[in-house]
């Protein structure tokens, strides 16, 4: 993907719209940008590799496996699950957070050598402009889609917490 250029004093891997640009093509972040059905699609491919892996492990934990109770088995799958998958989908949203912020913030810092000298630097106001534009139409609505699923995975844990706990 191309970089874009912006005459300022920041290193380009420190630029905002450059690191926007890195995050979009990472594998980890990338399907979360593209649309509905692809992102349901890779939410839905998380959820059954992680049941399948609490499965496992649940099943290899116990030594005998003909006590095992199914519903409990479902209960678990479903708390530690989707308490895993909640773990990366925060690590997903910080991430978006981080460049957002940078995006619309009027100054960014940054550190030119790495020997703690750090720098502020102000936009011009295009560059403001331009981030801004790519931090609200291209960062928010996945930031929105991920609180979405955020909330979801903690309500799924919190009702199989409270089942657990009433059994």
């Amino acid at each position: 993907m191309k970089k874009f250029i912006i005459e300022c004093p920041v290193p380009k891997d420190q630029q905002p719209i450059n690191e926007y640009s890195n995050l979009k093509t990472s594998i980890f972040f990338l399907w979360t940008t593209k649309d509905l059905n692809t992102y349901i699609k890779g939410t839905i491919f998380l959820v059954t590799c992680s049941y399948l892996l609490v499965l496992a492990l649940v099943i290899s934990s116990t030594p005998q496996i003909e006590k095992i109770q199914p519903v409990e088995v479902i209960n678990y799958i479903n708390v530690f699950g989707n308490l895993l998958l909640n773990l990366y989908f925060i690590r997903l949203y910080l991430g978006w957070t981080y460049i957002y912020e940078r995006l619309i913030k009027a100054s960014i810092s940054y550190e030119e050598s790495g020997w703690y000298d750090g720098q502020v630097w102000v936009k011009t106001p295009n560059v403001l402009i331009q981030d801004k534009l790519v931090a609200e139409y291209q960062i928010a609505p996945v930031l929105n889609r991920l609180k979405l699923t955020i909330t979801g995975l903690t309500l799924l844990v919190t009702l199989g917490v409270i089942h657990l706990c009433l059994q």
